[in-house]
């Protein structure tokens, strides 16, 4: 039951904001403990560790969006800027994030390919590179009408082709960032404590959380957390499914790409 007890503390982070920081710190220290504890080698200890680092990874991540940005991040001046901050803002965390998974799963003694970072094919690439171009595209003209009812009018400046690129860099770190701790560790690590049913569910709820806090809402976010945790249970599907995170990263992005555009690039 101690394997619980980080999964409690991830839901609580994810639903209200400001307890990231305070529950990094715990679960920090609850992982720390694990990894001391696990010299026994007994099978509640190693799911002990492994919930805790899913839950520490996940965690993490939701800290850094916390990171205040500097006001040209969002007034529409730096919207296709190669370095916009909102931007490079997210791919610091990215490859901040991405140290972090790496030295946890070696201390873990995981591997890359457990979390679905495995070797892929051509022909996946062309599927994923497929996946991103058409998908991104339908969502970034029709993103700001959808999002609308729930965030209120978004006067979307589409015209500058140069925002692409930082477009691009936004959406991809945020995607390999998020489904790297969310469909990769998160839920294969908590696989090891209780099975892909309990897993599935645990991702998909803390994703669903996390999406639904913030001052951005103009009505109720129940509606935006419900749409984003059934998006959790599909990529984790194809997680699943394909056995890696190549899919899942590239439907992400795609849908990514308005996010960049909603917050970098409004005409004032």
């Amino acid at each position: 039951m101690l394997a619980a007890i980080p999964i409690i503390l991830l839901l609580a982070a994810a639903a209200f904001e400001g307890l990231r920081l305070p529950m990094l710190v715990v679960i920090l220290l609850g992982f720390l403990a694990s990894l001391w504890r696990a010299r026994s080698a007994t099978t509640a200890h190693a799911s002990e560790r492994f919930a805790y680092a899913a839950a520490l990874l996940v965690v993490l991540g939701m800290a850094w969006s916390g990171v205040e940005l500097p006001a040209s991040a969002r007034d529409g001046s730096t919207c296709a800027d190669l370095l916009a901050p909102f931007a490079v803002y997210r791919a610091a965390g990215a490859v901040l994030v991405l140290a972090v998974v790496a030295l946890t799963a070696w201390l873990l003694g995981s591997t890359a390919a457990e979390i679905g970072l495995r070797r892929v094919s051509r022909r996946e690439l062309g599927l994923a590179a497929g996946v991103l171009g058409a998908v991104g595209c339908a969502a970034t003209f029709i993103g700001p009408a959808v999002a609308e009812p729930f965030f209120g009018p978004l006067p979307v400046a589409l015209g500058n082709a140069a925002a692409l690129v930082p477009a691009l860099v936004f959406a991809m770190a945020n995607a390999l960032m998020e489904e790297t701790v969310f469909r990769g560790a998160l839920l294969h690590w908590v696989m090891r404590w209780r099975g892909p049913i309990v897993a599935m569910t645990v991702q998909a709820a803390a994703f669903g959380l996390a999406h639904g806090v913030g001052g951005d809402f103009s009505g109720s976010p129940l509606p935006v957390m419900a749409a984003t945790a059934a998006a959790g249970l599909a990529l984790g599907a194809v997680t699943l499914r394909t056995g890696s995170l190549l899919l899942p990263v590239a439907l992400h992005a795609a849908l990514d790409i308005p996010i960049y555009y909603a917050n970098a690039c409004l005409r004032n």
